[in-house]
């Protein structure tokens, strides 16, 4: 008998940080933690997967707005 891995589930979430527009696409398992997949930045090539998660949707999407803040330093 097989059994059904959990499914990844995906969210996409617009922003923008330092005036860079950027849309971030979030994954998570049920009740599992929430990563960063990849960070789309309006006119610079995507920022990929930080290999870090968080427990909340909100504290994830903190950290790829800090990412995108980042680009100005």
């Amino acid at each position: 008998m097989e059994h059904d891995k959990p499914q990844s589930l995906e969210e996409y979430v617009p922003g923008v940080a330092n005036g860079h527009h950027y849309m971030a696409k979030l994954s998570y398992f049920a009740d599992g933690p929430w990563s960063i997949e990849v960070v789309h930045v309006e006119g610079l090539p995507p920022l990929g997967d930080s290999g870090k998660s968080w427990p909340s949707r909100e504290e994830a999407v903190q950290a790829a707005n800090a990412m995108v803040a980042a680009l100005a330093h």
